[in-house]
């Protein structure tokens, strides 16, 4: 599954370049269904408003300087920043989460991947609340990507159910989530739990088949904590703590900050928007 990928330096500086941010933008994300119910519709397609919302994130860009100075560049013409905030609170947290999904597939293609971690990671708000999810990371050669995530529920078998996506390989995950429910959905995915035991733990015909996988793959699970480097990147990127009330708003911009993470590594993998740029696949 695994395949050698030479990425673009992080460093370089037209990987900040909002053309080549919009392009890719609108290539991977997903056509969203539009606000229902009443009221004037929208003028511009739910895609165009989440991208606007990724691009403020990846700039750490304010509301108002969304409005002034990339508004323009994603919608065609300039979004007021009450819109742009209207969108925060009331795009759903499935049409954000299926975003990620959709360029973590696109990732996939390009990077393919070695094993996956899920972890979990919480960014503060104003009022020192705290916004938990989990998220579903692929580990590849040279690189590590996110592929989903999902909002914290405090329950790991519906957590698990709505971050796992379809895969192969080994699977690692912390003593969270050692339930036989969350091992029989990855396995029903397609993968080989290795999954920390807990002592207290042992009952269960999935958790006892799981205990088998560990025990003789238990020096592989030495690995899991490359699965935590997307939280690291996240908390150096854009810092970790949100300037936000509501619990809404909150989830969604650590989604766009996770789709800018993976938008950024696209464009190291592939290039794409950038003609000066050959890359060399080895």
């Amino acid at each position: 599954m695994g395949m050698r990928h030479n990425l673009i330096p992080r460093w370089y500086s037209f990987l900040g370049d909002i053309s080549v941010i919009a392009k890719v933008l609108a290539e991977l994300l997903p056509d969203m269904p539009d606000r229902g119910g009443r009221g004037r519709p929208p003028k511009h397609p739910a895609k165009e408003y989440l991208g606007l919302i990724v691009t403020k994130e990846l700039k750490k860009a304010s509301l108002r300087d969304a409005e002034t100075d990339w508004s323009h560049c994603i919608c065609g013409e300039r979004v007021d920043h009450a819109v742009i905030h209207y969108w925060e609170k009331h795009i759903p947290p499935e049409v954000v989460e299926q975003a990620v999904r959709t360029i973590g597939s696109a990732l996939e293609e390009v990077l393919g991947y070695d094993f996956t971690v899920i972890d979990a990671t919480a960014f503060a708000d104003w009022h020192h609340g705290t916004t938990s999810f989990h998220v579903v990371t692929r580990i590849a050669q040279g690189t590590v990507y996110p592929v989903s995530m999902c909002h914290d529920t405090l329950d790991p078998i519906p957590n698990a159910r709505d971050a796992i996506i379809p895969g192969s390989g080994l699977f690692m995950g912390d003593k969270w989530y050692d339930v036989n429910g969350v091992f029989r959905i990855v396995y029903k995915s397609g993968y080989t739990p290795l999954i920390k035991p807990q002592r207290t733990r042992g009952s269960g015909r999935w958790r006892r088949r799981g205990r088998r996988a560990f025990d003789m793959e238990w020096r592989t699970y030495r690995q899991r904590g490359r699965g935590e480097s997307p939280f690291g990147s996240l908390t150096n990127a854009f810092g970790d703590r949100l300037h936000t009330r509501m619990d809404e708003t909150t989830y969604t911009r650590c989604a766009a900050r996770v789709i800018a993470y993976q938008i950024k590594i696209y464009i190291r993998a592939t290039g794409k928007g950038i003609v000066s740029i050959t890359l060399v696949i080895s």
